[in-house]
């Protein structure tokens, strides 16, 4: 007895130790909120409404009509997933996110379809929505039903101030995702493949932006908000996903473990600043996570019940997440290991299951080898556009960790104390699933014996390896949204670590308390940061008529907003542009080639090396223009990553000078030297030119 409470002793000091550590080396690093962040908040609050009431309720009526496009496609597709899945699931909770997840992928796929035959209209779009929701009446009516029969039971405070807290973080989130979108993907193809299929009425083969080869599901959702009313639809079509995954933890823990671990873990996902606010941009990260996660959970159930219907929907969940990104194509090889049994029959489910998902994922692979000759393209097979300068740039081999065990082992610590939104990792986590997660170290066995832990860590852990192993290879590939998918898993077993600390209680001190203590705190500044954000935005007074759209991304976008609208009024509408060294285009309203990979002009370089014959290549592709965003360029240099030759810069720099005629902004190149490395003169004073190719 004296020895086990030693031991006892022994962990409580190193768990506090723990605590103290992750939380104060995170929050020296991560401030919460500024003076600055409270200054903006009262500025939005002085500034919020319009100086008309006619300005405020056309501002509001504007979001209102975005709202309401995004609940009658998210109503349609629960409508059709009913309809799909009419069989009976563990909840009503679990019947709704299921219902309408499976119907928002079966929703992208016939728009998908739609789009290959050429039905892209907005009046044609409205009377299918309108025959969809008739034909479906009953699955409405269904649904309503449904819905109101949903139970959320909060037991104790501590559950009821969680639950307060997930639907701060849904309030502050929705708010943001109805703001005119800005994020950097969403302009360089999220959004860009749906507006070239309403220009050209139909999906055609993309021009030279390997991004828009990428699976396309939540992109069509996208297009269907687009052409019911908008782009303002699109970030908040994609917010859905986020509740849906919350849904999808609070039924997985309350069949497995209890509702207390539900409401711990999807706070704890809440308080992961980088990944709600990516739900609110026009990504698909959020879809992808909610499809890989939720085929997890019919994967593990699968295994349990060897129905026949769990094994499909488990493969079709992985379809549909493959339908998001490449990396998923791991999920259902990964799940196969979790259903696949010594037995004949469970190995022919484990087939359907992998067929099932296969099916779901292939038009994307088909629409790629019809349109670029690669299923995969532009990984693997090569295609148009690509060639072996293009592939090494992207890849980017031997950039990464390798070669740094002991970074790569630290690689939890660094990606959450350091990682930081837009510069390391690309991300700010939080502190909680740091500090949590470990504690499942503890020796102690909690809840239902038969709950599948071992399954959430074996799938956790793929997750997590390939991810690092990408950090490994190469630099490219360090953004922390790639490992998203793995993060409800990650916050159930915090939560199943944070619990495991009752069985570490004393007399004299209970750790668990104190631990609790310490969660409600950081969750309070977290909240906190969260109001103070989205106060700072100016979304709120976009929305109540206080700032134009234009103002709103004026103040977001800078000068490349800025240089877009100049553009649009000045430069012939048959104006063709091509971009250097910038991959965003959506704001453009003329034919605009991207910069997607950074690399169009050291690959025109490597193709000719000579300014006068990639001149006559542009005007053989039909470019007028050039767009040169200077900063960026400024930027690569100084940072160096880019393998940009001193014979690039030579040929980039007698290319703007014999071939292109200045038309807006800085003339020169302006090429030096500061810090040791090339650079350009007044770049920040002068981001972006636009030139005109000389005729001959």
């Amino acid at each position: 007895m004296v020895q086990t409470q030693r031991k006892r002793v022994v962990l409580i000091v190193l768990v506090v130790a723990w605590l103290f550590l992750v939380s104060i080396n995170y929050y020296l690093i991560h401030k919460p909120f500024t003076l600055q962040s409270f200054a903006g908040a009262f500025r939005t609050f002085e500034n919020l409404f319009a100086p008309t009431l006619g300005a405020t309720l056309g501002a509001l009526a504007n979001v209102l009509g975005d709202a309401l496009v995004v609940g009658v496609i998210t109503l349609l597709a629960a409508a059709l997933g009913h309809r799909l899945l009419a069989s009976s699931f563990d909840s009503a909770l679990e019947a709704m996110v299921m219902w309408t997840g499976i119907g928002l992928g079966a929703v992208g796929l016939l728009v998908f379809g739609l789009g290959l035959v050429g039905v892209v209209n907005q009046w044609i779009y409205w009377g299918l929505v309108a025959a969809a929701l008739a034909l479906l009446r009953n699955d409405v009516v269904a649904l309503w039903r449904t819905q109101r029969a949903i139970a959320l039971p909060r037991v104790t405070r501590d559950d009821k101030a969680l639950a307060l807290f997930c639907a701060l973080a849904l309030g502050v989130t929705l708010l943001l995702a109805f703001a005119p979108p800005w994020s950097w993907d969403s302009l360089q193809y999220h959004l860009i493949a749906p507006k070239l299929i309403l220009q050209n009425g139909r999906i055609a083969p993309p021009p030279d932006n390997y991004s828009l080869n990428f699976p396309s599901l939540v992109e069509m959702l996208f297009l269907a908000g687009m052409a019911l009313k908008g782009d303002g639809t699109a970030q908040a079509l994609h917010w859905i996903f986020l509740p849906l995954t919350l849904g999808a933890m609070l039924a997985f823990a309350a069949r497995y473990f209890s509702w207390r671990a539900g409401w711990r873990a999807a706070a704890l996902l809440c308080t992961v600043p980088s990944l709600l606010l990516v739900a609110t941009w026009a990504y698909n990260d959020l879809a992808l996570t909610f499809y890989t996660f939720t085929a997890f959970v019919f994967a593990v159930r699968a295994r349990e019940t060897q129905a026949l219907r769990d094994f499909v929907l488990a493969g079709i969940l992985s379809g549909l997440a493959m339908g998001e990104k490449y990396t998923a194509g791991l999920a259902p090889v990964a799940l196969a290991v979790i259903t696949v049994q010594p037995n004949r029959a469970a190995i022919q489910k484990t087939l359907v299951m992998l067929a099932s998902a296969v099916v779901i994922a292939a038009p994307w692979f088909l629409r790629n080898w019809a349109f670029v000759g690669n299923p995969f393209y532009p990984y693997g097979f090569g295609g148009m556009y690509w060639d072996s300068f293009r592939a090494a740039w992207n890849t980017r081999l031997g950039t990464g960790m390798w070669n740094q065990p002991l970074d790569l082992l630290m690689v939890p610590w660094t990606v959450t104390i350091h990682g930081t939104q837009s510069v390391l990792f690309d991300a700010t986590l939080g502190p909680l699933l740091l500090l949590l997660l470990p504690l499942n170290l503890i020796p102690a066995r909690i809840g239902n014996p038969n709950a599948p832990i071992r399954a959430m860590w074996y799938f956790a852990a793929v997750l997590y390896a390939v991810w690092l192993l990408g950090v490994a290879q190469s630099r490219v590939v360090w953004q922390t949204r790639l490992l998203y998918p793995a993060f409800p898993l990650f916050a159930l077993l915090a939560a199943l670590g944070w619990e495991k600390l009752a069985s570490l209680e004393l007399p004299q001190f209970s750790i668990r308390r104190f631990a609790s203590l310490l969660v409600a705190f950081i969750v309070a500044l977290t909240a906190l940061s969260y109001v103070l954000a989205l106060a700072d935005d100016s979304v709120l007074r976009y929305i109540f008529g206080g700032m134009a759209r234009d103002e709103y991304l004026s103040q977001r976008l800078g000068a490349h907003y800025r240089t877009a609208q100049w553009a649009n009024a000045n430069l012939p509408k048959d104006a063709r542009l091509v971009f250097l060294w910038e991959p965003r285009t959506y704001y453009f309203q003329r034919d605009a080639q991207a910069d997607a990979l950074l690399d169009r002009f050291p690959h025109l370089s490597y193709l000719h090396d000579d300014s006068r014959k990639i001149a006559e290549r542009l005007r053989g592709e039909g470019i007028t223009h050039v767009v040169l965003y200077r900063e960026g360029l400024d930027s690569i240099l100084q940072t160096g990553f880019d393998p940009l030759t001193e014979s690039d810069l030579q040929v980039l720099s007698a290319f703007v000078e014999n071939e292109l005629e200045p038309v807006s902004g800085g003339a020169a190149l302006g090429l030096t030297t500061r810090n040791g490395r090339p650079g350009l003169t007044r770049a920040a004073e002068e981001p972006y030119a636009i030139y005109q190719i000389k005729t001959p």
